[in-house]
């Protein structure tokens, strides 16, 4: 996933229990166990909170970790 301005749109448009199913199948994707993470409504709240501040040099970044990520995870499958 590339994270631009139009995607970070798309994710805010998402309901919470939408967002919530994005970053659990994300987490998957790069090599995390999605039953680790403790998403709560306070973790939605500040991940839209951070998304909507998020500069597009902060995406780029994130972008770059995410596809980082995704490669390590894949490589241990």
């Amino acid at each position: 996933m590339t994270l631009d301005r139009n995607a970070v749109d798309q994710l805010l448009s998402l309901n919470d229990k939408q967002l919530a199913i994005v970053i659990r199948k994300l987490s998957a994707e790069a090599g995390i166990d999605p039953t680790a993470l403790q998403i709560t409504p306070a973790t939605i709240s500040a991940i839209r909170a951070a998304l909507s501040v998020a500069t597009d040099e902060d995406l780029k970044k994130a972008s770059e970790q995410l596809a980082g990520l995704q490669r390590n995870g894949k490589q241990h499958d």
